[in-house]
């Protein structure tokens, strides 16, 4: 079963707002919660506890960590505790990082963030790296990060099927960049459908601003949910 995430990157008080005018509705599908820098440095690491007490939601905390090993562990020890279920890391951080981060995970799982959506193949930094094109280096860092012990990769969709079969290891592929509407694409710009998402083998799909800028939240999700073939 793909899992629908809703990515609440806005002020607390209206994401608390969509919140509970989605709890009751999808009580027999398990949403997950994303909460991005913007909330969690309004909130901090109350707004993982009231998402999880009160509601009762999966609670994915994305920081996209990246640091010496020892600063990067200790995050992760930490958002452990707050009872977080996911989290990130760049994988970008390099081998003894990761390591770190998934000696110190306890149960939250954690995703690496390979090359952001939002990158497309104009974008030549990864040249600077050895790698010929884009995919070459999203395969090695996902590799990379799934043989340390990490539990999933965010990746682009477009990547999702190539990576299932090209690493020979279960994990989770997280996919953002996901628009109901494809021509509504903002500042990402690898994108695909739910429908399309969940045929290339995505597991979790994110969709942010196309439900928290609707002004009606609950249909937005339904209508995604139906394009998953998940209600």
């Amino acid at each position: 079963m793909a899992r629908l995430c809703i990515a609440l990157d806005l002020e607390w008080e209206r994401a608390l707002k969509i919140v509970r005018d989605l709890y009751g509705f999808f009580e027999s599908y398990p949403l997950i919660m994303k909460i991005g820098h913007r909330v969690y440095l309004e909130r901090g690491g109350d707004a993982v506890r009231e998402l999880k007490e009160r509601f009762s939601y999966e609670v994915f905390l994305d920081l996209k960590l990246h640091d010496i090993p020892s600063v990067v562990g200790k995050a992760v020890e930490v958002i452990n505790e707050l009872g977080a279920d996911y989290t990130t890391i760049h994988l970008l951080g390099g081998e003894r990082m990761i390591e770190e981060a998934v000696k110190k995970k306890g149960r939250v799982k954690l995703l690496g963030v390979s090359v952001l959506t939002s990158h497309g193949e104009e974008y030549k930094d990864y040249l600077k790296t050895g790698f010929k094109t884009l995919r070459d280096l999203v395969l090695h860092l996902a590799k990379t990060g799934i043989e340390k012990g990490i539990e999933g990769v965010v990746c682009s969709g477009e990547e999702v099927e190539f990576l299932k079969k090209s690493i020979d290891r279960d994990f989770l592929a997280v996919v953002p960049g996901i628009r109901i509407e494809k021509e509504k694409s903002q500042d990402q710009r690898r994108v695909l459908t739910p429908a399309e998402a969940v045929k290339r083998g995505a597991d979790i799909i994110v969709i942010g601003r196309e439900i928290t800028e609707s002004k009606n939240p609950v249909y937005v999700v339904e209508r995604a949910l139906k394009l998953m073939g998940e209600i």
